[in-house]
């Protein structure tokens, strides 16, 4: 027994001590792979390396281990930096993502625009190269995915209508749109998530539903200070060039193609356009607008849908983005006894060209998630001022119309 221990005792130690010791570096770890591989593989990765080839299998592992360690102090900070971006979570990922964009933007505002219409960028070794190329790489064409089976497909958003826009085509669309909130938005047993709210009562809500995870419902509801009527006219396409830009910043315009009418569904064909949202791109939303028959308990409706046609092609130096929406106006009363409105809008907003041929958009949609109950709420409460103003406007108008022994009476003066 004792000679057959002596016997092994050399064999062991050379063995399982180097093993221990290989595992805690890389370094040691290659020259363990260098010595299990044949000659010829060593030689041909000299030669990738423009190193020496020739010599005894020893030489070259040492030439080869040598070169290895060289290779791993220059590049120690982005190995240190690329195993831990492995370890980080997909938010703060996309918070690294979203720090570069912000650099590159403050270091020159037109980055973006260069990444949009250049195939290729110059390398460069500055931080602006990086965080150009970081961009570029990180934030390219990403589409929403849904699983079907085994494959996977690209979700598309808004309705897919004929080359030649039609009438009944624009309300099957609308139609669609419709019952899909019903089923997904409108139940009772949906489990809205409250996002902010309102000493006056106003609250915005969000909803995500697995039918598509990327693109969650908004819900706002808040009193309006003034009738139906005046909330629906305030709301109407007529007037958005003087309302909108009050309640969106980024709001730049709107054309009306046209009007169609369905079944007692008054349609209005448009395309509204946006600003360029910070470091993104301008926006350009293509839908139709519908005034649709009251509710049973005599709530006015409207609703929106985007509509993809080639009839409307995509507009030159915009991004495609999607919105559809279903719009509530239920008569109420306030505390003092005048007329108001409970208004209610559910809305879906993809602010990313996720369909054929789009050129995505880059805006992360957690970060509109994060953003839209703030700006939701301060669209809402912006809405009920311009409509304080708007009332207070229209009886100044009506003031003005009295003859002059009325304004005598009521000590009112016009202006003009």
């Amino acid at each position: 027994m004792l000679g057959e221990a002596a016997y092994r005792s050399p064999v062991r130690s050379p063995v399982r001590k180097p093993r221990r010791f290989y595992s805690a570096s890389p370094i040691r770890g290659k020259q363990e792979l260098y010595c299990a591989s044949p000659v010829r593989e060593l030689r041909s990765l000299c030669k990738e390396r423009g190193l020496k080839s020739s010599g005894m299998k020893d030489e070259i592992i040492e030439r080869l281990v040598y070169d290895d360690e060289v290779l791993h102090h220059t590049d120690a900070a982005d190995r240190a930096v690329e195993a831990a971006t492995l370890k980080i979570s997909s938010f703060r990922r996309n918070i690294c993502i979203v720090a570069s964009i912000i650099v590159a933007v403050i270091f020159n505002p037109f980055i973006l625009d260069r990444i949009d219409h250049s195939g290729s960028m110059v390398t460069s070794s500055n931080l602006l190269g990086r965080a150009s190329r970081l961009i570029k790489r990180k934030l390219s064409n990403v589409r929403p995915i849904i699983h079907v089976g085994k494959q996977q497909q690209h979700q598309h958003r808004g309705k897919v209508i004929g080359s030649r826009v039609t009438a009944r085509d624009l309300a099957q669309a609308y139609h669609s749109i419709k019952k899909e909130y019903s089923n997904l938005a409108l139940t009772k047993n949906a489990k809205w998530k409250v996002l902010s709210t309102h000493s006056d009562g106003s609250e915005v809500s969000i909803l995500k539903h697995k039918t598509d995870a990327s693109c969650p419902y908004v819900r706002m509801t808040s009193i309006m200070p003034a009738a139906v009527q005046e909330v629906w006219d305030f709301l109407s396409l007529d007037n958005w060039p003087k309302t909108m830009p009050k309640m969106d910043p980024f709001y730049e315009g709107l054309t009306v193609l046209g009007d169609y009418k369905h079944k007692g569904i008054e349609m209005r064909l448009a395309r509204k356009t946006l600003k360029r949202i910070v470091a993104f791109g301008k926006r350009d939303f293509t839908f139709v607008s519908v005034s649709d028959h009251p509710r049973g308990d005599g709530a006015w409706v409207s609703g929106t849908v985007s509509v993809v046609t080639d009839q409307i092609p995509r507009k030159k130096g915009y991004t495609r983005a999607f919105q559809d929406s279903i719009a509530f106006y239920e008569p109420v009363t306030d505390d003092l006894g005048n007329p108001a409105t409970k208004l209610t809008i559910v809305f879906r907003i993809d602010l990313n060209d996720s369909s054929d041929g789009g050129n995505g958009g880059f805006v992360p949609m957690w970060m509109y998630v994060k953003t839209v109950g703030s700006t939701g709420m301060l669209s809402v409460q912006n809405m009920k001022k311009q409509l304080i103003l708007m009332t207070a406007e229209q009886q100044a108008d009506a003031t003005c119309e009295l003859n002059w022994v009325d304004r005598l009476i009521n000590s009112s003066k016009c202006e003009g």
